[in-house]
């Protein structure tokens, strides 16, 4: 048998970038980040970017109030409108918000709203497509509830099983699915050398993964609080890993990308 054919076309077909980050249908990626670095805001900013291309998207969150969500989303309006401190005109604020006026946030319950039960919800309530381009965020894998034969997985096994049940959602609707996890308490103050190993959980949780971008803080806040931030891939199956950066505006809960670095202003 041949090892190969020449010109199949790659399995990894990108269908949208947002945020700064690409994704294609049928793909799993975990971002994780010690508390507090923005890596709720960052894939709100990714829920706001694919809405806004009328792409079905979707955030499920263990963490947060609906009210929590939209006004995150407010903010994050205001920072594409004025930068990290200016102020933005309230009618042109609401203008940028109805861009992703579609988008689904849904805050969930860590007792009974499984990886089943949000799929379901998403394809029967919301209409996502069986298969299809979306975008399904999480937060966070460490608190989605898995039941098993016994009643309910203990936490220190569940996050694996939970990124086994959005792996196969992924794959099955063909959705791109990035889900926040969490990172060991020991592991938050590490200036280098991260690895898969400083994920919480059992071993499957990276293994399951197609992508894992870790994100840590580099340097001191500026007087204002923002941030900069390095993004670290720590896996990716489909191509090569690189390291980038991000500024997180606080005030706005604005993940910025480098081309929007000269907006910030001290």
């Amino acid at each position: 048998m041949r090892a190969g054919v020449i010109g199949v076309p790659t399995p990894y077909q990108i269908f949208g970038e947002f945020a700064g980050l690409p994704f294609w249908g049928g793909g799993l990626t975990l971002l994780a980040a010690a508390p507090g670095v923005g890596k709720t805001s960052w894939m709100l900013r990714m829920l706001f970017d694919a809405a806004a291309q009328n792409i079905p998207t979707a955030i499920g969150c263990y963490e947060h109030t609906e009210e929590e969500l939209k006004y995150r989303i407010s903010q994050q309006a205001s920072a594409m409108l004025a930068g990290p401190h200016g102020e933005a005109e309230q009618f042109a604020r609401e203008d940028k918000l109805a861009e992703c006026g579609n988008a689904v946030l849904l805050s969930l319950d860590d007792r009974r709203d499984t990886v089943r039960g949000l799929e379901d919800v998403l394809l029967n309530t919301y209409n996502f497509p069986q298969k299809g381009k979306a975008l399904l965020t999480v937060d966070y894998l460490n608190r989605m509830p898995v039941v098993g034969l016994t009643g309910m997985i203990p936490l220190e096994l569940r996050s694996g099983e939970a990124a086994a049940a959005l792996r196969a959602m992924s794959r099955r609707h063909e959705w791109a699915i990035i889900v926040a996890a969490a990172l060991k308490a020991e592991s938050f103050y590490l200036d280098e050398d991260f690895n898969l190993g400083h994920l919480l959980g059992d071993e499957r949780v990276p293994y399951e993964a197609d992508r894992v971008l870790l994100v840590s803080r580099e340097g001191e806040p500026a007087n204002c609080g923002c941030l900069n931030l390095v993004v670290h891939t720590l896996k990716d199956r489909t191509g090569p890993t690189r390291t980038w950066k991000l500024q997180f505006w606080g005030e706005r809960f604005y993940p910025a990308l480098e081309s929007e670095f000269d907006e910030h202003i001290q």
